[in-house]
């Protein structure tokens, strides 16, 4: 599994429904996005966030009548970074997957 590190994180909501997103991390969590329908995207800045360097992140889904979906691809967040890591939605309501 890649360890991604950066300060911006931008979801695709390729999937078939509509859904939030937040970053997690032990101890804390993002607010959610807005709601983001099927063939969108939305982002979130992690600097707007205290948080502490090199924290190990993941995406969270809230599927909208769905559970919700924990990314399998963890980040390390660090603030100088100015990249931007990626996450991708997939699937359906009872089946969604991130890429």
């Amino acid at each position: 599994m890649p360890n991604y590190a950066g300060n911006n994180v931008k979801f695709y909501n390729n999937g078939g429904f509509a859904c939030s997103f937040s970053v997690q991390w032990d101890g804390g969590q993002t607010d959610r996005t807005g709601t983001v329908l099927a063939n969108q995207s939305s982002g979130i800045d992690m600097t707007n966030y205290v948080i502490p360097e090199n924290t190990s992140c993941w995406a969270r889904a809230y599927i909208n009548g769905g559970r919700n979906h924990d990314s399998g691809r963890n980040f390390n967040f660090v603030r100088a970074n100015k990249d931007t890591v990626e996450y991708t939605i997939t699937g359906g309501v009872a089946t969604p997957s991130f890429d």
